[in-house]
Formats: C-alpha cells, sequence, structure tokens
C-alpha cells in the first residue's frame, strides 16, 4: 500500500513539474479562425522618425493577400504606419511554398512602444488584429 501511495505521488509531482515546463501559448499570433494571415511581431526597432517593427506574416502557401494600410493603436492614439518593406501597400504578394513573408513597417510614433499596442491590418479581404511586440 505504502509502494503505491509513492508511486501515486511520485507521478502527481512529475506531471505537476512537466506542465510547469511546457511552453505557454504564443500571444502575439492572431487567434482568428478566419484570418487567412496570422501575424508574429518579431522586433522593434527605433529610427531617426519613429520606430520599425518586423513581423513575420504566415499564410497558406500558393494564395495571395494584399494589405491596404496598417494602424499602430497605442492605447487611444491610432498611427498609421508610413512605409513597408517587404510587400507593397495596395498591391497582392503571394505566399511561396513556405507560407511565411517578412515585413518591416515603419510608423513615426517616438516613445517606448507598450506591451498592450496592437496592429490593424486593412485588407482585401477584411482587418485582422494582432499584437504589436511579443
Amino acid at each position: 500500500m505504502k509502494l503505491l501511495r509513492n508511486f501515486i505521488l511520485a507521478v502527481a509531482a512529475l506531471t505537476a513539474t512537466t506542465a510547469a515546463m511546457l511552453p505557454q501559448g504564443v500571444s502575439a499570433q492572431v487567434n482568428q479562425l478566419d484570418a487567412e494571415i496570422n501575424i508574429i511581431p518579431d522586433k522593434v526597432t527605433k529610427t531617426d522618425d519613429g520606430i520599425r517593427i518586423s513581423l513575420c506574416l504566415i499564410g497558406i502557401p500558393h494564395t495571395s493577400q494584399r494589405i491596404d494600410s496598417i494602424d499602430l493603436q497605442v492605447g487611444k492614439k491610432i498611427v498609421p504606419a508610413n512605409d513597408i518593406d517587404g510587400v507593397d501597400f495596395k498591391r497582392y504578394f503571394q505566399f511561396e511554398d513556405e507560407g511565411v513573408v517578412t515585413v518591416d513597417v515603419d510608423f513615426p510614433f517616438t516613445g517606448t512602444l507598450p506591451k498592450d499596442a496592437t496592429l490593424k491590418f486593412h485588407t482585401a479581404k477584411g482587418n485582422i488584429e494582432s499584437p504589436a511586440r511579443q
């Protein structure tokens, strides 16, 4: 009986430690089932004119998408992007075999970007929201 109790305690302890060590869900991904793009922010860099946010766009390989504009929302303040590298605003691009496109987006925002800042992508297929940083 004592052996069974020790075995149960060992399994419970192992399960608790394993659960604590498992990676938690990535909060940077878009949790919209109908979104055709998942947006994962990579890094935020200060520039002379504001900030540059590097993003990883993940989509279905061999499908096209169009980004018309991107807004950065910090609290109640909305800052529209003034430049994008990697794709062009208001032009279709295609996800190649890997389904991944990396882009850099410039915003005329000064200061430190808070963790609760969000991005709103205005696309040909609707709006997609994602966190602006991890």
